[in-house]
């Protein structure tokens, strides 16, 4: 059954480490969240470790600058873990085909980016130009390409300022519906799992806070941990009922 609460607080002690999602929990890709800079404030106050978990085709390095930049102190954190990282950490390729969003350094030196895909070893799908190309403008781009592909943020929708846009899972998706091969990195999947509980000393207790039931409950679930969904970011709006699975506690938004 899920418990709702009204802030973290309710529960942080009953914890022992805590995963919490970036967009959509600490921030909504331009300013943090009201509460977000408490919360880690005092979970930092109480010796609780936090390791910031995102679905970001970008390295982890870039991931840390952001959320710090916007007023979380470093120091309220012990990294902050990316899918990208950990993609960056399992290829062994000397050059890629780059589906991201335009303007974007994703850091994967010494990686090549390619412009035709003939001459790359693999598809790494970072980023979405949505709402610039549309899904159908992917599909006319995937057709005739059998690369192997890389998806390094599965999440299906991400925040823009003109709403909900498809995200690279989404784009990914359209590619293995196409024939093509498509590696998962990220949340729902166990590899960022593990990666983050190996870095965190694999504590008993562990709290996953995310925005998606489909990834942040999903992965927290199959990694045996517990979980806390917050009604914001993707899940804004969304009734109780239709939040599948079902997380072990439900909050109205990220606070203390």
């Amino acid at each position: 059954m899920t418990r709702r609460i009204a802030g973290l607080s309710d529960i942080a002690g009953n914890f022992d480490a805590m995963l919490i999602d970036q967009f959509g929990v600490i921030h909504d890709g331009q300013h943090l969240y009201p509460g977000a800079a408490r919360a880690l404030a005092e979970l930092h106050g109480l010796g609780i470790p936090v390791i910031i978990m995102t679905n970001s085709g970008k390295r982890a390095l870039p991931n840390t600058r952001r959320v710090v930049r916007m007023g979380i102190p470093r120091e309220h954190f012990v990294d902050c873990v990316s899918s990208g990282e950990v993609a960056f950490r399992l290829l062994d390729v000397k050059t890629a085909w780059l589906v991201g969003k335009d303007g974007e350094d994703y850091a994967f030196d010494p990686i090549r980016f390619v412009d035709d895909p003939a001459k790359a070893e693999v598809m790494l799908i970072l980023g979405s130009n949505a709402p610039r190309l549309s899904l159908d403008d992917y599909r006319e781009m995937f057709r005739g390409v059998s690369l192997p592909a890389f998806c390094c943020n599965p999440d299906k929708w991400m925040i823009t300022p003109s709403g909900l846009q498809p995200a690279p899972g989404a784009i990914a998706a359209l590619y293995e519906e196409m024939g093509g091969k498509v590696t998962w990195i990220g949340k729902p999947h166990s590899g960022i799992y593990r990666h983050c509980l190996s870095l965190l000393g694999n504590p008993g207790r562990v709290l996953c806070i995310g925005d998606s039931a489909e990834h942040d409950v999903a992965g927290g679930r199959a990694a045996g941990l517990s979980t806390l969904l917050v009604q914001q970011g993707v899940s804004d709006g969304v009734a109780e009922a239709d939040l599948h699975p079902a997380p072990d506690f439900l909050a109205a938004e990220f606070r203390w």
